[in-house]
């Protein structure tokens, strides 16, 4: 696999470093963040590979991001953990990790469970998935969106709400809806107009008229639709 990208989230400045260092002479590029809000945001913003999450950390700890990102994504998850007793390691697992490595971990075991992870995840992504609504196309895999065989120059956000709303064809999407299964966010934290203005943009790239939808419906006072 080429250009394949980790994300760590870790808020000791010691293991970033050594994290970095044994998977980079791997030819792994590493990304970094220091709790978990950074680690959402990176998550939302960056298409990326594989995901390394610590449990402890400030603000969102690492359960509650790897619930989150199981909400909507495959992505492979490691925890690493210096917290070891069993009940820690079956509730990460529970929740829907593939793996968990207690501290202080070996290197070449980290190195080799990563690898089998992207070998794995490589091997799943061969049968080409992808998801439509009319002549509206979503590829899971290349993360292309296309309509009429056109392809659609759409950022990693704009793709999982639009992949969001295909998984719920038909029904109607509650903002608060979005904010929690799209950006990660609690119901009650995140400003709606985030939301909304990337809705708009979303329809400025795939609808062929944004001033009369024809994929994405408003429905007034409750939220989005796509479709009728």
């Amino acid at each position: 696999m080429d250009h394949i990208n980790v994300l760590f989230a870790e808020d000791d400045a010691d293991t970033q470093e050594l994290v970095s260092l044994v998977l980079q002479k791997e030819g792994i590029h590493v990304m970094l963040a220091n709790d978990g809000p950074q680690a959402l945001d990176i998550w939302r913003k960056t298409p990326i590979n594989l995901m390394i999450l610590d449990i402890l950390m400030p603000e969102v700890d690492g359960i509650e991001i790897c619930r989150r990102v199981r909400q909507i994504s495959d992505l492979p998850i490691i925890f690493l953990s210096a917290r070891g007793q069993e009940d820690d390691v079956v509730t990460g697992l529970e929740i829907g990790a593939d793996d968990y490595i207690i501290k202080p971990f070996r290197p070449r075991e980290l190195v080799a469970r990563v690898n089998t992870l992207l070998k794995r995840e490589a091997r799943r992504q061969k049968a080409v998935r992808q998801l439509n609504y009319k002549d509206l196309v979503i590829n899971l895999d290349s993360h292309r969106v296309t309509r009429n065989s056109d392809s659609l120059p759409v950022s990693p956000l704009e793709f999982q709400l639009l992949h969001y709303m295909m998984r719920h064809a038909g029904k109607v999407v509650s903002k608060p809806d979005l904010l929690q299964n799209v950006w990660g966010y609690a119901k009650q934290v995140g400003n709606m107009n985030l939301v909304e203005t990337t809705i708009r943009r979303l329809r400025m790239k795939v609808e062929p008229d944004p001033s009369q939808p024809e994929y994405i419906q408003t429905v007034w006072g409750t939220g989005y639709r796509l479709g009728d």
